[in-house]
């Protein structure tokens, strides 16, 4: 699935109104649309067996969405200062530009630090290894299970 929503992204989205799409906002809102239908299916279904794993993709998913809600400024912003300040509340394209530039460092900055916090719990918290994989045994239990068995063969 993962790499339908890439295709359709990188290639597809581009077929939307081959002639004027490059000036229109069509492309942009269906790209936020399916970026956010993405990060929810990802959210609900959870395919990473590491939970780390899921986070960081639900994290370059929404920094994803964001640049795509982003996008559309800019493109609001592009001629006509009277409907940037209208629609967005900004004066004039250049503002606008410096605003996504700020909130796209800081997002950076935010998800570097969510990451920067991941390693530096994951690296001090004590943990058992696989020696096979040198990672953390997966130790998901079902529903209807309350305990967890460890036999050995020494």
């Amino acid at each position: 699935f993962d790499l339908v929503r890439k295709l359709f992204l990188a290639s597809l989205v581009l077929f939307i109104d081959q002639e004027y799409g490059s000036s229109k906002l069509l492309r942009l809102v269906v790209a936020t649309v399916v970026s956010a239908l993405f990060l929810a299916a990802l959210a609900l279904a959870r395919p990473f067996k590491r939970s780390d794993d899921l986070h960081l993709a639900c994290v370059a998913n929404l920094l994803l969405t964001c640049c795509f809600c982003l996008g559309a400024v800019i493109q609001l912003c592009g001629d006509d200062n009277d409907l940037c300040y209208q629609l967005v509340g900004i004066q004039s394209g250049r503002r606008a530009s410096e605003f996504v530039v700020v909130l796209t460092v800081a997002m950076l900055v935010a998800s570097l630090l969510i990451v920067f916090f991941k390693t530096a719990t994951a690296v001090r918290a004590p943990t058992l290894r696989l020696v096979s994989t040198g990672r953390a045994p997966i130790l998901e239990l079902p529903a209807a299970c309350h305990f967890h068995a460890f036999i050995s063969h020494a």
